[in-house]
């Protein structure tokens, strides 16, 4: 016997529609969405035009305004076969599907120059994305960019140390605990020193920038600081050149110049001139893609060098050479990097591994091995608290270094540092709480603040969000019943045909957010609109846009997340499935049958 399920599913990228309900949707940028051809004609972005033309067909017979004869159906049929028009004119000229396809409607209404017209489409989208590059390029010719870092280390060693005093007798000893305030031990740490660095970024023309940074460092009432100009210029889309200048004493300047050999491939190399008293110490990387995600590189330093008599001798060189190699990789859900050094004065193996929890969520944890500093480890973590703000945290341990914990805070190109030395030797007792204390502080700030915080700013701006764009959301509720009504006569003699050979029959259809209360009326009864999509005992419906745009579809939830759930009948037995707004959606399948 034939199994009736047989070659009905998809590929796997279904899902169950689950997702996190702290998971934003960008609320601040949020406009009413504009229609996606796509949705209108039920596929996916890889159709072909023999696709494109039988949706087309398929619709044209339930939508053609002749098809209809009551005055009001007819008139919603007219704008529903306009839209359905236009998506076919737009998927059917590769020109205008490739414009489409990565600006949406505002590819269809810029005027591109790209060119003949028989360009293949790949041809026609690297020259659209050259254009825009170079468009978006001229506009920020002008724009200055700031970025600011403050770094501020602090000496808390003494914090958790007992006070030593003079003895009488000679010798020292420790004093008695007093009865004094709880915070009197932090009035014992020091800021052992302060760095700052600030940087405008201009456009000089669209390959040109120009940075001015200064910066300054004092320790212990003691400080300098200087002026940095940097020109960096693209001279083709192989070769990037930066030459910059310190424009105080002590004078430094750094030529930096990047070439790729080919597009898997390049070489880096900088020279940094103090004085003319030796060549420029150089740093040469040679990196090359190895896999999809990684890259492998290797680096190698002159150091300090010298040419017959030019240079410093050997006893006199501060910097030495040294030779690395490493791979690192960087994807949605994770990065890492391992680097293994040798030089003559410093060799080192390095591991460092970033995982992404969640879209707000980062944790690392990284190692060292070295000749000079021992062993050293790292865990930590970051954390998106709102829309521009990041806030990380995390500690270092090193066997001869001791035990150090940083905070750092960034928000739009400014980053705050603060490293805190906690002790100047090793305690696994202070790392350990150090590791600790902070993670459940931060949970618990999290779920008693963060989060309650977050979702009422959510609410409050969803509420807004609709009450703003009230009119276009009971217009789209309007034309999806428009649409419904259209279908209804054609869905209904499908449910009966699909009845007789017991195939799929769509009991219930509902779209929205599922988890949310009935009364508050952010779900849409979508049952017509799926059946209508159903052919031979098959549902198809393509993942990569939004379902609010399908015929008989619309958005009941603006702002939030949304899923479809979907309850059917086939071979007589009940189904259910629920899958996320932009996943694609395949019936019937066996893994979608209820217990009964």
């Amino acid at each position: 016997m034939d199994d009736p399920y047989e070659d009905r599913s998809m590929p796997a990228d279904t899902g169950n529609g689950n997702y996190d309900a702290d998971d934003l949707v960008d609320l601040e940028n949020m406009k009413p969405p504009q229609v996606d051809y796509y949705a209108v004609l039920n596929l996916s972005k890889a159709a072909s035009e023999d696709d494109i033309k039988d949706s087309y067909k398929r619709l044209s017979r339930i939508f053609h305004p002749d098809k209809h004869s009551d005055p009001a159906l007819k008139e919603a049929a007219e704008t529903k076969f306009h839209i359905i028009n236009k998506a076919f004119e737009v998927l059917t000229n590769p020109q205008l599907r490739t414009a489409y396809d990565e600006y949406g409607e505002e590819g269809l209404n810029t005027k591109w120059e790209v060119g003949h017209r028989v360009k293949t489409p790949q041809e026609l989208r690297e020259e659209y994305s050259r254009l825009a590059r170079e468009k978006r390029e001229m506009e920020l010719e002008s724009l200055v960019r700031n970025k600011n870092d403050i770094t501020i280390n602090v000496d808390a060693t003494r914090v958790f140390k007992n006070q030593e005093v003079m003895s009488p007798f000679g010798g020292t000893a420790f004093a008695r605990k007093s009865r004094g305030s709880i915070l009197d031990p932090l009035k014992r740490a020091e800021i052992m020193q302060l760095y700052m660095k600030n940087s405008f970024e201009t456009q000089f023309g669209p390959r040109t920038q120009f940075i001015v940074g200064g910066q300054m460092t004092s320790r212990s009432g003691m400080g300098g600081g200087n002026v940095v100009g940097t020109i960096r210029h693209t001279f083709s889309d192989k070769l990037n050149v930066e030459l910059g200048s310190s424009l105080l004493k002590p004078r430094v300047g750094v030529l930096k110049a990047t070439y790729s050999i080919d597009p898997l491939t390049f070489i880096t190399g900088t020279a940094q001139v103090r004085n003319f008293k030796g060549p420029a110490p150089l740093v040469m990387t040679f990196g090359r893609r190895i896999t999809k995600g990684a890259t492998g590189y290797m680096t190698y330093r002159t150091g300090e060098w010298a040419i017959g008599s030019w240079g410093p001798v050997f006893e006199r060189r501060r910097d030495f050479s040294s030779m690395a190699l490493g791979v690192s990789s960087q994807d949605e859900n994770r990065a890492y990097q391992v680097e293994v050094q040798t030089g003559l004065m410093q060799s080192h193996l390095s591991l460092d591994h970033t995982w992404t929890l969640d879209s707000a969520t980062k944790v690392r944890v990284g190692g060292s091995l070295s000749t000079t500093a021992g062993i050293n480890a790292s865990i930590g973590g970051d954390r998106k608290i709102t829309e521009h703000t990041k806030v990380g945290l995390a500690v270092e341990v090193g066997l001869s270094g001791g035990v150090a914990f940083n905070i750092k805070v960034k928000r739009l190109g400014q980053s705050v540092t603060i490293p805190i030395v906690l002790a100047a030797e090793f305690n696994p007792k202070l790392a350990f709480w150090a590791t600790v204390v902070p993670i459940c502080a931060v949970t618990a700030l999290d779920i008693g603040y963060v989060k309650p915080k977050r979702r009422k700013e959510r609410a409050e701006k969803i509420q807004e969000l609709r009450a703003v764009h009230a009119d276009f959301i009971a217009n789209q509720k309007k034309e999806a019943q428009e649409a419904v009504d259209l279908l209804r006569e054609s869905t209904d003699r499908k449910t009966r045909q699909e009845q007789e050979k017991d195939g799929l029959v769509i009991l219930e259809a509902t779209y929205g957010n599922l988890n949310a209360a009935p009364e508050l009326g952010l779900v849409a009864d979508v049952t017509i609109a799926v059946q209508a999509l159903v052919n031979n005992s098959q549902l198809t419906m393509p993942g990569g846009h939004s379902k609010n745009h399908i015929l008989g579809f619309y958005d009941p939830c603006l702002g939030e997340k949304k899923q479809l759930r979907i309850k059917y009948e086939f071979q007589r037995r009940l189904h259910q499935v629920i899958v996320a707004d932009q996943a694609s959606v395949a019936a019937p399948v066996r893994s979608h049958l209820l217990a009964q």
